[in-house]
């Protein structure tokens, strides 16, 4: 597992990586060039017309130059290596550096904008410029001399849709829990009938209140009915 790896969170997976432009170093160390052709040059020109102490002054420069212009590229070289462009299905990553290494990102729902550049070398040879903006302006990344960036840029923006595709029906799904209505309440058991010992007993407890002037014969009437109904 890599550097790029241990970085991801769980359930986090990379979708596409890629980095820079062989290009690149050579951009990059055009001065590591220069030098380096220039030990070459001096290298050659004192072992044709140089001699004495000035060719031995000329021998001694031009391996110092040479050494010095193979470190400069080779740095460069190593350091391209090392780049990795990340794209995972929850953010965009940017990790750089050799010894001290720097890892900058940003997640797929705070990306706003996209912006590719592209000269007319770049499109001949395969490179550009990507500019990811987002709604913090601390965060925005800037991929210098990618290879393919219209292919990084497409990737990024796939993922994008997926990533909110997925929250929308999250929250859907959410909302469609929420306004469910709570399940209706089990009816109660319904009272058991009096048995006709029971109305029994009432009907003769009506008759003594009917006797006794409490109530009516009307309501004792409507009383027995009501308890007859039952049985």
């Amino acid at each position: 597992m890599g550097y790029t790896e241990d970085l991801l969170a769980t359930n986090e997976k990379i979708v596409y990586r890629t980095k820079q432009h062989w290009m690149a170093p050579i951009f990059g160390t055009i001065s590591g060039s220069l030098v380096l052709l220039g030990g070459i040059v001096l290298f050659v020109i004192q072992g044709v017309s140089l001699d004495g102490f000035l060719g031995t002054l000329a021998f001694w420069g031009s391996l110092i130059m040479i050494l010095v212009g193979v470190v400069m590229v080779g740095y460069s070289y190593i350091r391209w290596w090392v780049e990795d462009y990340v794209v995972t299905n929850q953010k965009v990553v940017k990790v750089e550096g050799l010894l001290s290494k720097r890892a900058s990102g940003a997640g797929l729902e705070k990306i706003n904008d996209i912006i590719m550049e592209q000269g007319p070398l770049g499109r001949v040879l395969g490179y550009g410029t990507l500019k990811v903006s987002t709604a913090s302006d601390t965060t925005d990344l800037t991929y210098q001399t990618m290879r393919a960036p219209a292919e990084f840029r497409r990737k990024i923006l796939d993922q994008k849709m997926e990533f909110e595709q997925a929250d929308a029906r999250h929250i859907a799904e959410a909302v469609r829990s929420s306004a469910q209505p709570a399940p209706a309440p089990s009816p109660a058991p319904a009272a058991p009938a009096p048995g006709a010992d029971e109305v029994t007993g009432a009907i003769a407890r009506l008759a003594e209140l009917r006797d006794s002037g409490a109530i009516t014969a009307e309501e004792y009437d409507a009383k027995k009915a009501e308890l007859l109904a039952k049985l």
